[in-house]
């Protein structure tokens, strides 16, 4: 402890003021001659003994009320703080939160412009040879970061420089790495000043920082403490609306199909708020949603309806409009590519002169109900045949049907088609032959059927039956599970004749749909990156009526839009993680061009990944938005869109307790300051230490009372109830207190 003015503890010397009063203003008894009597007497003695009890508790209280007063002229201060600026040299880390919560419009202005003036305080209170670092939580790192330096101006260039960005806080790994950098200079005095707004969400990973090891810097100092002073900046914090999620719901990804997003509105403030919701797509207005009434501290999903006329990569946007506290989760970006429609093969065994004769017409009828405007899916129509030639990786799905098995190099081409990601449909009819397919089918791997086939069976009308219905779909599929209810819907279809399935063989084939007496109707497998089907019926009238039921367009739509990949993956990421794209099948380096959303452009190559492959790697998405990624080396270029949102996390506004704080980093003392717009008694407090004179005069005033309360509560009785057993003469003399001297 220190005193800022020592001479007034000559002051403590007043303290033998009421020791001297006391032992003046002692009466002595008068010594009077009187009769013998014993109550008298021993009346007296308990009276004196009384008193000198009240009178030594009143002459302490007030030496102390004294002392105490000499003490807080004094200013006394705790010296150990301000050993943590004292004369030498010193050491300072500047930990500026830049995450999106900083931007928050607190107390008239953004929180982050409240953080940086305290940094320049901070320097302006720095002198010549003192190091400093500046250590920003996200964002692109700036010249002269992040290492100790004695040019000031060049870490005032650098707040100057910074700005609030996009990504989370990890405020307690940049401690980690503060109390690292402070560990390797020799300078006496150390300190570390951390400027945020308390979010908790900052402060993740804080318990687990105080269990981990120190690091080989820190450990050559094993008893250094540096102490943590803290700069709240959230105070009165405006009313804040964020934009939390949004999720893209459609049958199918193609050009002219509805498509809905679905946004989350999250109000992080405690009253309710009203904000409109405006949809962006391709830089146009798509949509604006009517008010919103967000209760506080809820959620809000609202969805939006739209349709894109054209295919390709298409870019979003959901925005808030009107006045907000923070303009940094305002908005959040999507991107969805659509096909202008799946392209679909139906290949037939020849050309029929008459159309609705051909095995293949009630499909084609399926696959394309809308003669006219946009659907979502583009059928060719080929013979066997062309097989041979035509391309086929043009084409999501092939449907064969009721073909003749196909030639050995056909049958390679399909295999190699399936392999590759293709889909192939076999639909049963009077030209297929089991034992030509099964055999087909080994020749290829057994990478063509999903199960060997048996014989083609008939209805025996001596059992009673004429037909076979379909009595059970899978509910679980993503392509029919949607048609399992009601179930009359399936149930009317009628099964002439029936191509047996041998799925006790074919452990991978999945049962999509069976009838009435258990058998297979509709088998699927997995084959590499593709898939095979084989539909246990034809097409046309003649083995069934499920070509005019109603149900027959929707299960064959939806087994293309799933075979197709209706559900596309939507590449996404959060602010500053990084995106990564692993190329398996590539042995050599991967030029990729990367577009950011400012529009900027970069190459760069892929790396070579541990198990083989390459993979490509981008780390700096500081800005939100959508990044693309164009493979330029492969043997099919294509583009990878990438959405980049702020975590939705960041606009939870709930803070750490500064007691929870404490007691994580303790025995490390930690320093709140007072006001984050003016640091001089902070300042104050590290140089001088900590003022006790608030301590010692609300001590004085607690003396001052309890010196009234004895004084009045030990005060010796001045009633007649402790004299009542006394002559009334006796009892005047007791009052005064005197002692009669009794002569024998």
């Amino acid at each position: 402890m220190t005193f800022v003015s020592a001479a007034f503890l000559f002051a403590a010397l007043a303290g033998a003021i009421p020791v001297v009063l006391h032992m003046i203003n002692r009466q002595q008894a008068k010594n009077l001659p009187f009769s013998t009597l014993r109550f008298l007497r021993i009346s007296a003695e308990k009276t004196r003994r009384r008193k000198r009890i009240h009178d030594l508790l009143l002459m302490l209280l007030r030496v102390a009320v004294l002392i105490l007063l000499a003490f807080g002229l004094a200013e006394p201060t705790l010296t150990s703080l301000s050993h943590f600026w004292g004369n030498g040299s010193t050491a300072v880390a500047i930990l500026l939160d830049n995450s999106a919560s900083m931007g928050v419009i607190d107390e008239g202005r953004p929180r982050f412009e409240t953080a940086r003036d305290a940094a320049r305080q901070i320097l302006g209170e720095l002198g010549d040879g003192d190091q400093v670092v500046l250590m920003l939580t996200g964002g692109p790192k700036l010249d002269n970061q992040e290492r100790l330096q004695t040019a000031h101006d060049k870490v005032l260039q650098a707040i100057d420089q910074a700005a609030v960005s996009y990504e989370r806080a990890e405020l307690a790994e940049k401690l980690r790495d503060a109390e690292n950098l402070l560990a390797r200079t020799e300078t006496q005095n150390k300190q570390i000043y951390v400027l945020t707004d308390m979010q908790q969400l900052s402060w993740e990973g804080l318990k687990e920082r105080a269990q981990k090891p120190a690091d080989a810097e820190r450990a050559d100092h094993p008893g250094e403490q540096v102490p943590l002073i803290v700069v709240d900046c959230n105070r009165n914090p405006k009313p804040n609306v964020a934009v939390t999620g949004l999720e893209l719901k459609a049958v199918v990804p193609v050009a002219g199909l509805p498509i809905t997003a679905m946004v989350e509105l999250f109000n992080a403030a405690s009253a309710p708020q009203k904000r409109h919701a405006e949809l962006y797509v391709d830089g146009a207005k798509t949509a604006t949603s009517p008010e919103l009434e967000i209760p506080p501290g809820e959620r809000l999903a609202h969805g939006f309806q739209f349709v894109l006329e054209q295919g390709g990569m298409h870019r979003g946007e959901l925005r808030i409009v009107g006045d907000d506290g923070s303009r940094y989760d305002d908005q959040r970006y999507f991107s969805l590519e659509v096909d202008q429609g799946i392209p679909v093969a139906i290949v037939k065994s020849r050309e029929h002169e008459i159309p609705y004769l051909e095995d293949t017409f009630y499909l084609e009828q399926a696959l394309a109900p809308a003669r006219s405007g946009a659907w979502a899916i583009r059928t060719t129509s080929l013979t066997a045949g062309e097989l041979q030639s035509e391309p086929l990786s043009n084409y999501k799905v092939i449907f064969c049907v009721n073909l003749e098995a196909p030639e050995a190099g056909t049958a390679q081409r399909l295999r190699a088609y399936v392999a590759g990601g293709g889909n192939l449909v076999w639909i049963a009819g009077d030209r297929v032959d089991p034992a030509a397919y099964n055999a087909m089918n080994e020749q290829a791997g057994g990478q063509l059927l999903p199960a060997p086939l048996a014989e083609v069976r008939l209805p025996n009308p001596s059992d009673g039956r004429d037909s076979w219905r379909i009595a059970w779909l899978d509910e679980t599929d993503p392509a029919i599970g949607q048609l399992a209810e009601p179930a009359s819907l399936y149930q009317s279809v009628l099964i002439y004749k029936h191509l047996r399935i041998d799925t006790v063989a074919a452990a991978a084939a999945k049962v999509l749909a069976r009838l009435d007496d258990g058998e297979a109707f509709l088998v699927r497998a997995a084959v590499e990156k593709g898939a095979v089907i084989m539909l246990a019926a034809g097409a046309h009238v003649g083995w069934s009526n499920l070509p005019v039921r109603p149900i027959f367009l929707p299960m064959m739509a939806r087994l293309v839009f799933e075979l197709a990949g209706a559900e596309q993956t939507r590449h996404r990421a959060l602010a500053g993680s990084p995106l990564t794209v692993q190329l398996d099948d590539q042995l050599q380096p991967v030029l990729v061009e990367v577009r950011t959303p400012s529009g900027a452009t970069i190459q760069q190559e892929s790396q070579p990944m541990g198990g083989g492959g390459q993979k490509f790697t981008y780390p700096d998405t500081h800005d939100v938005g959508i990044y693309t990624l164009r493979l330029l080396d492969t043997a099919r270029p294509s583009t990878i869109p990438y959405s980049v949102n702020l975590d939705p996390d960041e606009a939870d506004s709930k803070t750490l307790a500064r007691d929870e704080l404490e007691k994580t980093l303790a025995p490390a003392p930690v320093i709140f300051a007072d006001d984050p717009e003016d640091l001089s008694s902070t300042f104050k407090t590290l140089r001088e230490g900590e003022s006790l004179w608030e301590t010692l005069l609300a001590g004085v005033l607690l003396v001052l009372v309890f010196e009234t309360l004895i004084s009045n509560l030990l005060k010796p009785q001045q009633g007649e109830e402790q004299y009542k057993h006394l002559d009334p003469g006796f009892r005047r003399l007791a009052r005064k207190g005197e002692t009669a001297s009794l002569a024998g």
